[in-house]
C-alpha cells in the first residue's frame, strides 16, 4: 500500500519513483500484476465551483494512496468558486489541452483523456497508459527547504538512448493538502500552485542534464492577488514529467519537501574547554560537519575577554592558527557554523590558559672559561683566555622548562652538529692552530632559543714551550697583581 504523504517535514530526499508491479481492474478488486513501463502522469482540470470535481478528487486520492497503480497527479485549479480564474498558469495549462468541461483528466499528455467523474475508467486509462513504450530516460530530483517559503529543486535527467533527446520539462509545485477546497468543501490533494521547471532541454545520447532553481512563495501567487508565502514545509511536493514536444510523455519523478538542517554544534576543541599550560603557539581546531552534507563555513570568535570578538569570517576548513599568544593568559574563544542556505549553529564558550614563561639555559660546560687543557685535561687556570693543546671533548648542558626541541653546535660560525638531547658532548680535535669561537644555540618546543659562546686558542707546538709559557704569563700577572 502506498504510504499517506508526511507532513510532518522530515520526508527525505526522493530518487525517481520505482515502479509498483500491481494493477487492477477496479478500486476494490486487483486481478494482475503489471510492470509499467514508467510512472503515469495525471493532470486534473478542475474548479471549485464544479459539484463532479469534488467527487472526482475523492476518487482519485482514493486510487493513489491504495498504492495499486503507478502515477502521480496534480490538481490544476483552474476556476474558484464564482466561476473566475483562480491560477492564471492551471488555466493556460488548461487551454492548450482544449479542455471545455470539468473534471477533465490528461494521461500522460493526453495519451488518454477521461472527461467528467468516471471512476470505472481509471483502471484502463492508467494501465493503457502505463503499459505504453516510452523513452529509456531516467530522471532524479531533490527539494530542500530554506525557510521563508523558500525551496530549492534539483534535477538530474539521464538520456540511455542511442540518438539525442530534444524535450522538455515542466515541474509542477503542489501543495499536498490544498489551501484550496472542493465544491464539497474538502480540500483538493496535490493543488497546483506554480512551475518550477517550464523549459526545454537537449541531452545528447548517454548524456546528462542538471539543472537547479529556487522558487520563493512569496513571489508567487494565485489571480485572487494572494501570495503563497504561507507554505510549510511539511506540506510540498513537486512532481515533475519529462516529454517531447507534441509527444506522449517519457519520465514522472516526484519529490516531498526536506527541511533544511543547520550544521552540527561544534565540539570537540582542542586545546579543551578548561585546560592550562596551554603553549604559546598552539592551533585551535574544533570538529563541526552538516547532517545534510552541505558545505559548511565558519566564523571564529576569540579574544581574551568573554563574550570573544569575531575575527574570522566564513573559513571552510576546522582549524584556526591565532599566532603567538601571551604567557599566562587566558584566552576565550567560540565557532559559529554556517551551511551553504544560510543556516547556523553557535558553538559554546571555551576558553584555555598558556603556560607560564619559559625558562631555557645553555651552557658550555667543557672546556672551560679562563683554563688551560692538555690532551682533554684542565692542568690549570688562566688568566682570560682558554687555551687547548690536543683534542677536547665539548660538554653543553641545556635545561628547559617546556622541553628542548634541538641544540646546534657551531664552530667559527659553521654548524657541525645538532643535537636533541639536554646535554651531550663532541669531540673536537682541529688541525690548525688558531682562535676559534666556540657556539651554541638551544630550541625549546615553543620557538624559544637561548645561546652560550667561547673564544678558545688551539696550540700544537710542545707542551714544554707552553708551559714554560704560560708560567712566564702566570708570574707576570702575579708581579703585576
Amino acid at each position: 500500500i502506498r504510504p499517506l504523504p508526511n507532513l510532518n517535514g522530515n520526508i527525505t530526499r526522493s530518487t525517481s519513483i520505482a515502479p509498483l508491479k500491481i494493477s487492477m481492474e477496479s478500486l476494490d478488486e486487483m486481478i494482475a500484476y503489471q510492470n509499467y513501463s514508467h510512472t503515469v502522469f495525471v493532470g486534473v482540470a478542475t474548479s471549485q465551483n464544479c459539484a463532479p470535481c469534488h467527487t472526482w478528487n475523492q476518487h482519485l486520492y482514493d486510487a493513489y494512496i491504495s498504492g495499486l497503480y503507478d502515477f502521480e497527479y496534480v490538481e490544476m485549479i483552474e476556476f474558484d468558486h464564482n466561476g473566475a480564474v483562480l491560477n492564471e498558469k492551471a488555466h493556460d495549462w488548461a487551454s492548450g489541452y482544449g479542455i471545455g468541461s470539468y473534471p477533465t483528466s490528461i494521461f500522460d499528455r493526453d495519451y488518454q483523456r477521461i472527461i467528467g467523474n468516471h471512476p470505472e475508467e481509471l483502471p484502463g486509462a492508467l494501465d493503457t497508459c502505463g503499459n505504453r513504450e516510452v523513452a529509456d530516460i531516467a530522471a532524479n530530483m531533490t527539494v530542500s527547504w530554506l525557510g521563508n517559503a523558500t525551496i530549492e529543486v534539483n534535477i538530474t535527467i539521464q538520456n540511455n538512448e542511442e540518438t539525442q533527446y530534444d524535450g522538455r520539462i515542466l515541474a509542477f509545485i503542489t501543495e499536498i493538502i490544498s489551501r484550496y477546497d472542493t465544491d464539497g468543501g474538502d480540500p483538493y490533494h496535490f493543488g497546483f500552485l506554480d512551475f518550477a521547471f517550464d523549459k526545454n532541454i537537449s541531452i545528447g545520447s548517454g548524456g546528462e542534464y542538471t539543472d537547479s532553481t529556487v522558487w520563493n512563495g512569496n513571489d508567487h501567487g494565485d489571480a485572487h492577488g494572494d501570495d503563497f508565502g504561507d507554505i510549510t514545509k511539511g506540506n510540498i511536493q513537486v512532481t515533475m514529467i519529462v516529454f517531447k514536444d507534441n509527444e506522449h510523455l517519457d519520465e514522472t519523478v516526484k519529490a516531498c519537501m526536506t527541511a533544511n538542517n543547520p550544521p552540527y554544534v561544534p565540539n570537540d576543541p582542542i586545546p579543551p574547554d578548561g585546560d592550562t599550560n596551554v603553549v604559546i603557539d598552539t592551533d585551535l581546531s574544533w570538529i563541526g560537519g552538516d547532517p545534510d552534507g552541505d558545505l559548511v563555513t565558519y566564523d571564529v570568535f576569540f579574544n581574551t575577554s568573554s563574550p570573544p570578538s569575531q575575527i574570522v569570517w566564513n573559513q571552510t576548513g576546522v582549524t584556526y592558527d591565532p599566532g603567538i599568544l601571551d604567557y599566562e593568559t587566558t584566552y576565550y574563544w567560540r565557532i559559529v557554523a554556517w551551511d551553504a542556505f544560510g543556516a547556523s549553529t553557535e558553538g559554546p564558550i571555551w576558553s584555555f590558559t598558556t603556560i607560564h614563561p619559559a625558562e631555557l639555559e645553555v651552557m658550555i660546560t667543557r672546556p672551560k672559561n679562563e683554563s688551560f687543557y692538555l690532551r682533554n685535561m684542565r692542568l690549570f687556570p688562566l688568566p682570560r683566555n682558554i687555551i687547548v693543546y690536543g683534542p677536547i671533548d665539548i660538554t653543553v648542558n641545556t635545561t628547559s622548562s617546556i622541553g628542548i626541541e634541538s641544540v646546534e653546535l657551531y664552530i667559527n660560525e659553521k654548524l657541525v652538529e645538532t643535537f636533541t638531547e639536554e646535554s651531550f658532548s663532541y669531540r673536537w680535535a682541529p688541525i690548525l692552530c688558531s682562535r676559534y669561537t666556540i657556539k651554541v644555540i638551544a630550541h625549546d618546543k615553543i620557538g624559544g632559543q637561548a645561546e652560550d659562546q667561547i673564544i678558545v686558542f688551539k696550540w700544537r707546538v710542545h707542551p714544554l714551550l707552553i708551559l714554560a709559557a704560560i708560567l712566564i704569563l702566570l708570574k707576570s700577572s702575579t708581579i703585576i697583581s
